[in-house]
């Protein structure tokens, strides 16, 4: 999945239930198209600092809000300095490659869910790829090692059927803790954890 033969150390998958793009969309109002907002601040979470991208992350966002699910995939390692800056710089852009525009480190393809996860349990390994949820294994157990994976769900979470596809594929659950997050403090709180950074 990783044609360039470059293996991103962290790699997150949002699974976005009811998130839709369009070619007209109003940047300045993402919550209307199926709370893409969420997927913008999943992008910025994961792949911006103030030193510009992170260039060993990538960012899959599985928009399902349309017949056909389309994935977006976000390549810090391609992208531009100061890139993804705000929720509407995050719409910007996902507007401009809709109108076919080539823009450094983000495309547009289709392909579900489950085909996203296969090719990356493919790529990195089973061991190596991630669910997070309130019900997992706590995170502090776990060795984790880069690369790797970590699924998310959106505002409305990951459904049951798909939860259980991923049990029966051998995905391992990690929790961050007893409360819910929102998508993109989890991706934070990732970071935090395989930067060192001390977190509570």
């Amino acid at each position: 999945m990783f044609e360039t033969g470059f293996i991103p150390l962290r790699i997150f998958v949002v699974k976005a239930s009811t998130a839709v793009v369009k070619p007209e969309m109003n940047v300045r109002a993402l919550a209307s198209y199926g709370r893409l907002d969420v997927v913008a601040r999943a992008a910025i979470a994961a792949l911006s600092t103030k030193r510009g991208p992170r260039r060993n992350t990538a960012l899959y966002a599985v928009l399902e809000g349309s017949t056909k699910p389309l994935t977006v995939e976000f390549r810090g390692w391609e992208m531009p300095e100061r890139a993804l800056s705000s929720e509407a710089g995050v719409g910007e852009t996902l507007r401009a490659v809709l109108r076919g525009l080539t823009v450094p480190g983000v495309k547009i393809a289709e392909r579900d869910f489950k085909r996203l996860i296969v090719e990356l349990v493919h790529s990195l390994g089973l061991s190596r790829v991630f669910y997070l949820h309130e019900k997992g294994v706590d995170i502090s157990r776990a060795a984790l090692s880069e690369p790797a994976a970590f699924i998310l769900g959106d505002h409305k979470g990951v459904e049951r059927d798909a939860e259980q596809w991923l049990t029966e594929i051998g995905i391992c659950w990690l929790s961050l803790g007893p409360t819910p997050y929102f998508t993109e403090h989890c991706i934070t709180y990732i970071h935090a954890r395989l930067d060192g950074i001390p977190v509570v």
